[in-house]
C-alpha cells in the first residue's frame, strides 16, 4: 500500500479497504477502517496519490508536538554507549498530488491514540504516549501498525543511569519505509542522571526504504527549526 499510486488505486485487507472511483471529471476517495468510514470528493483532470506512514502526532486532531515512548526499566553505566531497539505506533496519511501541489486527503491509523503530561502541570509538555517492550534485536513488526525505533543511548555522566522513557521532538521525525518495515532512528545523550537531549538521525534502517513524506511538508506549514527535546523533567 505504501507508495506512489495513480488514481484508480484500490487496497483491501481485513477490516480495511481503500480506493478511488471515477465518476466523469471527478474522483471519490473511500476508506472503510474497523467500521470507521472516510469520503471525499475530488474534483480533478487527474493525478497522484502518495501513501506513507507520518509523524504519529495527528489523531484524532493536533494536540502535541511530542512522542514519549514508555520502555522496560534499564540502566546504563558511566561512559557507556549502547543501542535498543523499541516500537513507535503508525499513523498512515494520504496525499493527492497535482499541478505541483500536495494536499492531505486523510490520516488514519489502527492504534488507539493515548496523551499523557510530561513533567509538571505548569511547565510540563503533552505528548502522545506509546508504551513500548525493550528489544536487543529487530522485532518483526507489522508495518500498518507498529514502526520500529532504534534508539542509540549514550552516558556522558561519571554515573550509572536509570531510564525508562525517551521524549522525542516530533517536527524532528525522519520516518522510513519499505515493504517490511517502518523505522526511524533516534539519539539519546545522558548529561545527568536526571536530565537528557534527544535528537533524530536521518537516515533508513535498511539499505532500499525510502524516506517518508513530511505531513508538515503536504499541509503547507513552514519547516519548524527545533529538532531536539530536553528531558529536564526525569527520565
Amino acid at each position: 500500500m505504501y507508495g506512489t499510486h495513480d488514481l484508480a488505486y484500490h487496497y483491501e485487507r481485513e477490516d480495511f479497504s481503500l480506493g478511488f472511483e471515477q465518476d466523469g471529471g471527478r474522483y471519490c476517495y473511500r476508506r472503510v477502517l474497523n467500521g470507521d468510514k472516510k469520503e471525499h470528493l475530488l474534483l480533478t483532470s487527474g493525478g497522484r496519490v502518495i501513501i506513507n506512514p507520518v509523524e504519529p502526532l495527528n489523531l484524532p486532531k493536533n494536540i502535541c508536538n511530542a512522542l514519549l515512548v514508555e520502555f522496560d526499566h534499564l540502566s546504563i553505566e558511566p561512559g557507556a554507549r549502547s543501542t535498543v531497539y523499541l516500537t513507535f505506533p503508525i499513523e498512515i496519511a494520504v496525499f493527492v498530488a497535482g499541478r505541483g501541489n500536495l494536499e492531505v486527503l486523510d490520516v488514519f491509523s489502527w492504534n488507539t491514540q493515548k496523551y499523557t503530561l510530561y513533567g509538571s502541570s505548569d511547565d510540563g509538555t503533552i505528548a502522545r504516549y506509546w508504551k513500548s517492550p525493550t528489544y536487543g534485536i529487530p522485532p518483526h513488526l507489522d508495518p500498518f501498525k507498529e514502526g520500529l525505533l532504534t534508539l542509540t543511548i549514550s552516558n556522558t555522566t561519571r554515573d550509572w543511569v536509570d531510564l525508562s522513557r525517551v521524549v522525542l521532538e516530533g517536527t524532528g521525525m525522519k520516518i522510513y519505509y519499505d515493504e517490511e518495515r517502518v523505522s526511524m532512528q533516534a539519539r539519546m545523550r545522558l548529561v545527568s542522571t536526571m536530565v537528557a537531549e534527544t535528537s533524530f538521525r536521518d537516515r533508513p534502517f535498511a539499505q532500499g526504504q525510502k524516506k517518508a513524506l513530511e505531513l508538515y511538508l503536504g499541509r503547507g506549514i513552514p519547516g519548524v527549526e527545533r529538532s531536539r527535546f530536553l528531558m529536564d523533567q526525569g527520565l
